[in-house]
């Protein structure tokens, strides 16, 4: 390998957003720099993506703590693109950055994906909050309590940063739109297609209609999936050419945001979809109260989904 070499080990690049992100990664402008490695759980994929797009890969999950803390001993920059609640694959992770920097003395970079389910109110969808989350108000960020999701493997990140361990950032998508593009998802290696929504969709089906929490007024912020990978590509970009430009640590948190929409808003556009295409009798959304609305999205969502039932 080159001494110039950029070497990047990337974790959740057959998903949405690293798929999206590793895409970007093969057409930038200095890829012939970069020595990408990938963590793949499918051995299909692992070998695809090695002989097809040139990226190395080691197979393996979250849960394969060694090769987790292994690998980054190798890497300048780790883009975690996986679980972003998973503290041990976390811990794992900055363990392998530390015992770069004290075998190197270099200070990699971590980019961690996160999200801003972490700013979520109990509002649950009886009005919209006056209040405003920040990146720039790092007091209101560290206010958050440690049970807030996302947070306890955020707090670790921004530790290892303070240790001087690693430059660490920290993106926090809102909720991402839009359909992947790129030969990597053209292959079927990576997954096109966002989460929300397409639960919304599938419980729809499965109880033949959509529902709202209370009101549905609680307000969600919007990113297009474009336009959440450009802030990751800058990030990288401004850490290795200028990082003295780019925040890092318990400043270096990146909101993902450009527009808003209720909770109601989003429902009623799934609904009218689904009804549109002949899949639903009726567009019209039930209100649920917080229990109920559990109970609708227990059989088709994740746990964290049915506690507050997305919205």
């Amino acid at each position: 390998m080159s001494s110039n070499k950029v070497t990047i080990f990337l974790t959740g690049a057959t998903g949405y957003i690293g798929g999206s992100i590793l895409q970007r990664l093969l057409v930038h402008p200095n890829t012939k720099n970069f020595e990408i490695t990938a963590l793949v759980r499918s051995a299909d994929k692992a070998k695809r993506l090695d002989s097809e797009f040139g990226v190395k890969t080691v197979i393996g999950s979250l849960q394969d703590l060694d090769k987790l803390a292994s690998l980054p001993e190798n890497a300048h920059v780790v883009i975690q693109a996986a679980d972003c609640d998973d503290v041990n694959a976390t811990n794992a992770i900055l363990g392998g950055l530390k015992a770069r920097h004290e075998k190197t003395g270099d200070v990699p970079i971590m980019i961690h994906n996160s999200g801003t389910g972490e700013l979520m109110d109990d509002a649950q969808g009886a009005f919209k909050s006056e209040k405003v989350y920040s990146d720039l108000n790092i007091a209101d960020i560290e206010a958050l309590p440690p049970t807030a999701i996302h947070r306890p493997v955020d707090v670790l990140v921004v530790a290892a940063d303070a240790a001087g361990h690693a430059r660490t950032h920290i993106i926090m998508p809102s909720v991402i739109y839009g359909v992947g593009t790129g030969p990597l998802f053209d292959a079927g290696i990576s997954n096109p297609h966002t989460m929300v929504f397409p639960l919304y969709v599938r419980t729809g089906l499965h109880h033949k209609h959509l529902a709202v929490l209370n009101e549905g007024a609680t307000c969600w912020a919007n990113v297009h999936i474009t336009d959440i990978t450009d802030l990751f590509i800058r990030v990288l970009d401004t850490s290795l050419s200028n990082p003295e430009k780019v925040s890092h640590g318990r400043n270096g948190y990146f909101f993902g945001a450009s527009d808003e929409f209720s909770g109601r808003e989003g429902v009623q556009a799934v609904a009218d979809a689904l009804f549109t295409l002949g899949r639903l009798s009726s567009r019209e959304v039930v209100k649920y109260s917080l229990d109920e609305i559990a109970k609708y999205y227990a059989s088709t969502l994740p746990p964290s989904f049915g506690s507050y039932g997305g919205q």
